[in-house]
């Protein structure tokens, strides 16, 4: 049965469960009624505190792992206190200024960007971390172009929200006229049609008597729409995965084995986030947050994940997010994650206008 939270939590409470999971976080130890009153300069005894964390224990929001140990948050504690207890302070304009400095590269694609703003978010919060493009069921078609090679060999590019290119052998040399032919031709029939469409129709949809002069016309519609396919994909970015390893927690070799696979499994996270995606209902990058058993894949039960949506303009384009213990720094990490989805939001509205 899911534990329920109780309708009442006093001051003095919210006081406990804040100092039980701040000295956790920051020693991975059971914590212990003195340390709860040395650390913290309460004006009440340690038998006192211990009364209260019998009250915290029976509402579910800490327990003890053995005989003579302090106490730990539960999962429901955890999440008490990051909706009740804790308290996040707005980023100084500065910080997001630094952060939007490390960021000043000039991006040209969608890829290139996503992957610093993964990198620099790891960097950051001393977490793994992940930045994923969903699928894009209103990706459009936006540009294609060919380049021919030697030995029948041509390079077909694809630009959508994002930019593919891919080398193909073709069945015989035509001429440079007959490509730029056709990618005009495809440019004006194709422009802004959504790459599903794209996928699930044949070149007969397409074709015309113009078409019907140049060999090289359903080729090259063939070239784009696997381009297509493969751009109708998610990709996921991930970085930091030795900074979650060397917690504590994932010192248990058990623990460790399921972490790493989880991570060598990276659309499990691409599914998850197209779902919070889904229900996005603002443009405003705030941070979905999810401790232990509240992550739908066993193997990460024993972590948090905190994520946040970027835009370009006001459609959700991408999710970045990290992972880390159930200890997690949250008084940190959720300004952290919001401050770098608002500003890869900006640069992806400003690359994609």
């Amino acid at each position: 049965m899911p534990l329920r939270k109780e309708p009442f939590l006093t001051e003095r409470r919210k006081q406990i469960l804040g100092a039980v999971v701040d000295l956790h976080i920051k020693t991975a130890q059971p914590v212990g009624s003195k340390a709860v009153v040395l650390e913290y300069r309460l004006s009440i005894s340690p038998a006192t505190v211990r009364l209260e964390f019998g009250v915290l224990e029976q509402m579910g929001l800490i327990f003890q792992p053995h005989t003579s140990a302090g106490r730990v948050p539960s999962d429901f504690g955890y999440r008490v206190f990051v909706d009740e207890v804790m308290h996040i302070h707005p980023l100084p304009p500065h910080r997001l200024r630094l952060w939007e400095q490390r960021l000043s590269n000039r991006y040209g694609e969608v890829r290139d960007l996503l992957q610093a703003v993964c990198r620099l978010l790891s960097q950051l919060t001393d977490y793994a971390s992940w930045a994923i493009l969903p699928r894009q069921e209103t990706e459009v078609v936006r540009g294609i172009h060919f380049s021919l090679l030697p030995d029948r060999r041509v390079i077909a590019i694809l630009l959508g929200h994002r930019l593919i290119h891919k080398a193909f052998v073709v069945s015989e040399n035509f001429d440079v006229n007959q490509w730029q032919q056709a990618a005009n031709w495809l440019n004006n029939r194709l422009n802004r049609i959504p790459l599903s469409t794209l996928i699930q129709t044949d070149w007969s949809h397409w074709e015309t008597s113009e078409t019907s002069h140049n060999p090289v016309f359903p080729i090259a519609f063939k070239l784009v729409q696997r381009l297509a396919e493969e751009v109708w994909q998610s990709e996921v970015w991930m970085e930091g995965l030795s900074r979650l390893l060397d917690e504590p927690e994932f010192k248990n070799l058990e623990r460790a084995q399921k972490l790493i696979a989880f991570w060598e499994t990276p659309q499990k996270l691409a599914v998850l986030c197209e779902a919070i995606m889904n229900k996005v209902s603002s443009p405003i990058p705030k941070a979905w947050i999810a401790i232990g058993a509240e992550i739908p894949f066993p193997e990460l039960h024993d972590c948090s994940i905190v994520a946040a949506p970027c835009f370009a303009g006001d459609c959700p384009f991408g999710m970045v997010g990290i992972l880390g213990p159930k200890r997690m720094r949250y008084s940190s990490a959720i300004p952290a994650v919001e401050g770098i989805a608002y500003l890869a939001s900006q640069a992806l509205t400003a690359m994609l206008s």
